[in-house]
């Protein structure tokens, strides 16, 4: 593999990455949804061409296409984060209001209910 080809592989996966990051600033099912997909293609992309990366260390422009998907990489993970962390504290509050709070002043461990509801 040639320098030029793999500056076009980081470039599609660090574009994989900005897609992602920009459906995670969109928080809906559907984006979120999207997303998981997006990340998986630039995660394979990714994996196979970091064995060849090394190989091209002291290349100028493939180091530039590393930073510039280095800091993609960095808003995703941060954007992502975010979401979870949104979605913990969803859950600790609604622990909190269906069981109130543990002896140590936490708020109850949410129980799932089942989804489903069968009549005979």
């Amino acid at each position: 593999m040639n320098t030029r080809a793999l500056a076009g592989q980081l470039n599609s996966a660090r574009t994989q990455l900005d897609l992602a990051s920009t459906l995670l600033a969109r928080p809906s099912p559907e984006a979120l949804e999207s997303c998981s997909g997006v990340l998986e293609e630039a995660g394979r992309q990714l994996a196979q061409y970091e064995p060849v990366l090394a190989h091209f260390a002291g290349d100028a422009a493939l180091r530039q296409q590393a930073r510039l998907l280095r800091r993609s990489y960095e808003r995703a993970a941060r954007l992502l984060q975010g979401a979870a962390d949104f979605h913990l504290g969803w859950l600790q509050i609604r622990g909190a209001m269906s069981g109130g709070y543990t002896k140590t002043g936490e708020s109850a461990p949410l129980i799932p209910r089942p989804l489903i509801s069968i009549q005979g």
